[in-house]
């Protein structure tokens, strides 16, 4: 899904709520996705997002990252994927991602 629909930017919204609220429970596998997604659809960074999109993208990275901390310093694809979701929202001006960044850094 997200290869296909990754462009709009009701797809991130999409996934971003699903992975906050019922969808939780595949945060580990989320992450990646929306990696991809920011990784591969670079007009999403000047796009006009849903309303929460921001705040939903804080959201999990805060809790992905409180909860795997040593396991994102230790690998490098997952410090990766975890680097292009942050620095997409510091490109938004998100203070929690600029401070999730420091963080893990």
């Amino acid at each position: 899904m997200s290869e296909k629909i990754g462009h709009c930017p009701s797809a991130l919204y999409a996934i971003s709520k699903l992975l906050n609220d019922i969808g939780s429970s595949y945060l580990n596998d989320g992450v990646s996705w929306i990696s991809d997604i920011l990784k591969n659809n670079k007009n999403l960074l000047n796009a006009k997002l849903e309303t929460n999109t921001v705040y939903y993208l804080e959201n999990l990275a805060r809790k992905y990252i409180y909860e795997n901390r040593e396991k994102i310093k230790k690998t490098k694809k997952l410090k990766q994927e975890v680097l292009i979701i942050l620095d997409f929202l510091i490109e938004k001006g998100s203070v929690v991602g600029y401070l999730l960044r420091e963080n893990i850094l």
